[in-house]
């Protein structure tokens, strides 16, 4: 009987069975193929990727599942490998999975437990880091004939996308199961029903706390999405070089998306929101956001064009967009190259098969969600300028009207 070896970081071991098995487990109440993906990373010498990587949702010939109802315990093939592939190294990334919607509570990798070939290898991931997205926890090579494993803990904050650049490959973020795609499918049809039906509130923590986007639309008000605000028992917002502001929600509409907030102290500046625009398919267009403001509370600006006049399911009171957007951009206004609000950010849907499927409520929703208010914009029609603005003007010139949304549960 092979003696038990409990791997610390950075130490490395000889595997005996070639084709050896790998069981996970995590203490933290992360579900696989739910919460939590797996994947198996082949590289070559110099630590760039050979081939696509094996996943939870796809699984390859030499790294198989042995139950994919319960996808913690892999089977792999190393010979197959290493041997036929040309592999150097294979690398085990934990990761949580990307969160289309942009309105629920992160998920965070905290500890992921692995034991190879029944018990005769064991090695406790654990990082005392915050809001960690992935980790490379773990590394197969081969050398004098021998399969060996390391353990590594190098962990990021930034999730898979920050990987793709080192290894120069596409990896792939999304939930694997097909009924979590259609959930989510499901969760953005749900926002754009016909009338506003109750559905359940988000859940959140008492002291959580999440961030958007939203723009001055008068010298008060400002508009930004539903989910942003939605269960918030304190709403702020902030800009750099002004003091924080704490904002109370005036109204808000689950059908569109949508919400007006309210501050009691003037703003230095707003926007003007379209009032007739016609033919605007593939009209270039600006957002203005703070993305991810856990990693950076800076406005960022992209720029895309208007890729399609209806939103998901053809709902009328949707536009499509291909600016790129992330979570934290909900509440980002698309700007027309004469500074008019044509549209705010609402979801993106992330899907195998299509890109930049990103949605934005219309304008004219915005306009009607203020006209219920009693909020009049006939003195913001000055603002809208008589020739096309280059993108670093319309930045320039729009910027001091968006603000950084702070919520806490």
């Amino acid at each position: 009987m092979s003696k038990q070896v409990e791997l610390m970081l950075g130490a490395n071991t000889v595997i005996e069975n070639n084709k050896c098995s790998i069981a996970f487990s995590t203490t933290k109440p992360l579900e696989f193929g739910q919460q939590l993906g797996l994947l198996w990373l082949p590289l070559d010498v110099h630590r760039k990727a050979v081939s696509s990587p094996a996943y939870l949702h796809e699984p390859k010939d030499w790294a198989q599942l042995d139950n994919k109802d319960n996808p913690s315990t892999w089977q792999l093939d190393l010979p197959q490998l290493f041997d036929t592939l040309g592999v150097s190294f294979l690398q085990l990334i934990a990761y949580v999975y990307h969160d289309p919607s942009m309105n629920l509570p992160a998920v965070e990798l905290n500890d992921v437990s692995l034991t190879l070939n029944n018990g005769d290898i064991q090695y406790n991931f654990t990082t005392n880091e915050r809001h960690v997205k992935a980790a490379i926890i773990l590394e197969i090579y081969q050398r004098n004939g021998q399969f060996k494993c390391r353990a590594l803990g190098e962990a990021s904050t930034h999730g898979l996308a920050s990987l793709e650049h080192h290894v120069q490959v596409s990896l792939d973020v999304r939930p694997p199961s097909t009924h979590i795609l259609i959930q989510e499918a499901q969760q953005q049809q749900q926002r754009t029903q016909p009338n506003n039906e109750a559905r359940p509130p988000r859940h959140v923590q008492a002291g959580e706390t999440w961030t958007g986007t939203a723009f001055a639309i008068d010298p008060y008000h400002l508009l930004t999405c539903y989910h942003v605000i939605e269960s918030a028992a304190m709403v702020g917002v902030r800009q750099q070089g002004q003091p924080d502001r704490e904002a109370q929600v005036v109204l808000s509409d689950i059908g569109s998306d949508s919400a007006i907030i309210r501050v009691s102290d003037p703003l230095p500046s707003y926007l003007s929101l379209a009032q007739q625009c016609v033919d605007i398919l593939g009209e270039t267009i600006t957002t203005l956001g703070f993305p991810l403001s856990g990693l950076s509370s800076q406005l960022q600006v992209t720029q895309g064009c208007i890729s399609g006049l209806t939103g998901l399911n053809n709902d009328i009171r949707h536009m499509q967009f291909t600016a790129p957007i992330q979570p934290g951009s909900s509440g980002s206004p698309l700007l027309l190259p004469t500074g008019e609000v044509v549209g705010m950010v609402t979801s993106s849907l992330v899907h195998e098969h299509a890109q930049n499927m990103n949605y934005a409520v219309k304008f004219q929703l915005l306009s009607a969600l203020l006209a219920s208010a009693g909020i009049s914009l006939e003195h913001t029609t000055d603002l809208i300028s008589a020739t096309p603005l280059t993108t670093p003007q319309l930045s320039k010139q729009s910027r001091s009207a968006l603000w950084l949304v702070g919520c806490q549960g």
